[in-house]
């Protein structure tokens, strides 16, 4: 093939080309759907329509949870969520109120609830929480601090007047008290043993065994208040007299890893009822009078 004839195949391939693509823009499928009819068109539209007011609306709830968060965040203490009213129970009796705050276990700081106030939105009474005392010791004019929770600690708010003096945190060896006063609500404290503390004042004699049977079933946080057998020697009836009571627990156990508990009591000091009974509000607030916990019954 001659160099002419090369020449005029590239020519052709060139005329092919340009042809090929220069049509391209005027090139159609081979199927094309079908035009939509005018009511198939509203559809689309009424669709394409509600899609829009579905984002809109999307878009709107974000907002406007965005709005209440910044807004909480105006009014909400620091330690909301942290420090929580759980519930109220109900009295005609001030001594018979109560409500219980508390912190919870997984929270990692400590929190002085001393001057908050606890307020009901229904009534407009505002009351604030006083301070307390850690160590009641008896016979004592004790200190009073603010009360501080620590994670996990619960407190009973009672809208009535203590009947030891005090607002207080119980301890291993509070139970002794509820011999000869009555606490609402009513607690229990596993006391120690007395059979388990030093006995060694007690000369281990044969005639002593009667005693050391005695202390082995005597009951815990109770004091002696019935004549002992005068059977038994002085060191017994000396040990069973003086060294069973609240005063002698704390000072042998108040350093103890697991002396206090997690429980306080809290009095208002009030002669009458605080909470309504029905469609209260009642709110906790911290001293900067933010909320903290807010219950609605």
């Amino acid at each position: 093939m001659t160099r002419d004839d090369w020449f005029g195949i590239a020519i052709l391939l060139g005329i092919l080309a340009v042809a090929i693509l220069g049509g391209s823009k005027n090139f159609h499928p081979l199927f094309t759907p079908a035009p939509l009819s005018p009511e198939q068109q509203q559809a689309q539209k009424q669709t394409q329509i509600e899609q829009q007011i579905n984002q809109t609306q999307i878009q709107v709830t974000n907002l406007q949870q965005q709005l209440q968060a910044q807004e909480d965040a105006k009014s909400h203490s620091p330690y909301y969520g942290v420090v929580n009213i759980q519930w109220v129970s109900h009295s005609n009796s001030a001594a018979n109120e109560y409500l219980s705050l508390s912190e919870s276990s997984s929270a990692t700081t400590t929190v002085d609830i001393t001057g908050w106030t606890i307020q009901s939105k229904a009534s407009g009474v505002t009351v604030e929480i006083p301070q307390g005392t850690y160590l009641i010791f008896p016979d004592n004019l004790n200190s009073k601090d603010d009360i501080i929770f620590t994670p996990g600690d619960n407190a009973y708010v009672i809208t009535g007047i203590t009947p030891n003096g005090y607002n207080f945190k119980l301890n291993k060896c509070s139970g002794y008290w509820t011999q000869f006063q009555n606490f609402t609500p009513s607690f229990y404290t596993s006391c120690p043993r007395p059979a388990q503390e030093d006995l060694s004042s007690i000369p281990k004699r044969v005639e002593n065994n009667a005693c050391f049977d005695y202390i082995d079933s005597f009951p815990t946080c109770r004091v002696q208040t019935d004549p002992l057998p005068n059977t038994f020697s002085a060191e017994c009836q000396q040990f069973i007299t003086q060294k069973i009571n609240y005063g002698t627990c704390v000072n042998v156990h108040k350093s103890d890893s697991d002396f206090y508990l997690h429980q306080w009591y809290i009095y208002l000091g009030r002669g009458t009822p605080l909470w309504l009974n029905e469609r209260e509000d009642i709110v906790l607030l911290d001293n900067n009078g933010k909320v903290v916990s807010e219950l609605k019954y």
